[in-house]
């Protein structure tokens, strides 16, 4: 083979890159709206109880940022 790769092996690596990504961004979303969620759950009797939870979900995304 001459030239390079084969176009078609490259499509296919494109298509499992783009899968793969897919899957972890649909994971993502699932376990930080599962987050959210338990936030909801809670039924905060006030305001200041409501931020407490927000920010502590807040510092779980920094921190997560931070690793990465």
């Amino acid at each position: 083979m001459t030239g390079g790769m084969d176009p078609k092996f490259i499509r296919q690596m494109q298509e499992r890159f783009k899968q793969e990504l897919d899957q972890r961004e649909k994971e993502w979303l699932e376990y930080w709206k599962a987050e959210l969620e338990e936030v909801l759950r809670r039924r905060h009797q006030d305001l200041a109880g409501l931020q407490n939870d927000l920010r502590r979900l807040v510092g779980k995304m920094e921190a997560r940022l931070g690793r990465l």
